[in-house]
């Protein structure tokens, strides 16, 4: 009885700490006039969209769900639709990794006026939680014949407007 009492007691003050933990941003995206965070949480309350990669070679048929890419670079002030011109298209997209990777895009590569592909930030993989060789987010990019853009563990979105002239 006592050793119950006394997990008990243990698990009264780790709840605190378990809350700030599942609080912790799980990724920051940085805009050209603001920067947003997101816990888990805050994440998986975002619209989620749902993609279906057909089978390859050497992989089986997979579904993802997450954010689209185009939904979190609007909300951070990415200039979409008629503002995409001009100096503008000079802007970019770094996604960066928990392991120091990181891949570059052209912002038009996000928006529809220029591309019908959706690319997605995932946080779910066959219906479940990424798993931690992944997490907390996979982009999944459909149509690209390498896998090397297909980032894992990813923590921050950073969109880089050209100078100014």
């Amino acid at each position: 009885m006592r050793r119950l009492r006394l997990s008990f007691l243990a698990l009264l003050f780790l709840l605190p700490a378990l809350r700030v933990l599942a609080a912790e941003p799980i990724l920051k995206v940085t805009g050209p006039d603001k920067t947003l965070t997101f816990t888990a949480e805050e994440f998986a309350a975002l619209p989620h969209t749902e993609l279906k990669l057909a089978a390859q070679a050497d992989k089986d048929a997979q579904t993802y769900a997450g954010v689209t890419m185009h939904e979190l670079l609007a909300r951070a002030g990415a200039p979409f639709g008629d503002k995409l011109r001009g100096t503008a298209l000079l802007t970019s997209v770094i996604v960066r990794c928990k392991d120091n990777y990181a891949v570059l895009f052209s912002l038009a590569e996000f928006d529809e006026n220029f591309s019908s592909r959706v690319i997605l930030l995932a946080d779910h993989e066959g219906g479940e939680i990424l798993p931690p060789s992944a997490a907390p987010l996979r982009l999944v990019l459909p149509g690209d014949k390498r896998g090397a853009r297909s980032a894992k563990q990813v923590i921050s979105i950073e969109i880089v407007s050209p100078p100014r002239s």
